[in-house]
């Protein structure tokens, strides 16, 4: 055991021997390469971000872009939807105005219609109490003129004007 905790400087001079040999090796034959490699590596790292970096930008704009033309979308179907409101409303006031129109042109005719039959209804009662009364004439001049038989001839064509009145309307 006492071995164990001396050192071996045979052991550690061989040791430094293969180490250094090992490192001339490298570098005669493999540090180029393992540089060469490393840089190369670090050569593609480097443009790998800048490709990213740009495809990150590239990204950003296209959003932006696409942003853009929702929005500029957007306001359009807004414009849209008022400019279809607008139309909607105008039409809307065109056929009330058509409807008031029409019901104003059946009033002006029906108001019409009413004072014809009412023209045609006074005619007739005129000619009616024209008749009666030349009826109511013919009848007094027929019989003698007395108090009595004047009243009751009176009363006579009133009644007759009172059912010809029932009966006529």
């Amino acid at each position: 055991m006492e071995n164990l905790l001396n050192p071996d400087f045979g052991v550690m001079a061989l040791t430094i021997v293969n180490f250094l040999l090992l490192v001339w090796l490298l570098h005669k034959f493999a540090w180029k390469s393992i540089i060469g490699a490393l840089e190369k590596r670090e050569q593609q790292i480097a443009q790998d971000k800048e490709t990213a970096a740009l495809a990150r930008q590239e990204a950003q704009n296209i959003k932006a872009e696409l942003d853009a033309k929702l929005k500029e979308i957007s306001n359009e179907a807004a414009l849209k939807m008022q400019e279809a409101v607008a139309v909607g409303n105008a039409q809307k006031e065109q056929i009330l105005a058509e409807t008031q129109k029409q019901a104003e042109q059946l009033l002006a005719q029906a108001k019409e219609q009413i004072a014809a039959e009412k023209t045609k209804a006074l005619a007739d009662v005129r000619e009616q109490v024209v008749s009666m009364a030349l009826l109511a004439a013919v009848k007094i001049t027929q019989q003698q003129i007395t108090q009595e038989t004047a009243a009751s001839a009176v009363d006579e064509v009133l009644r007759e004007v009172k059912q010809a009145g029932v009966k006529t309307h």
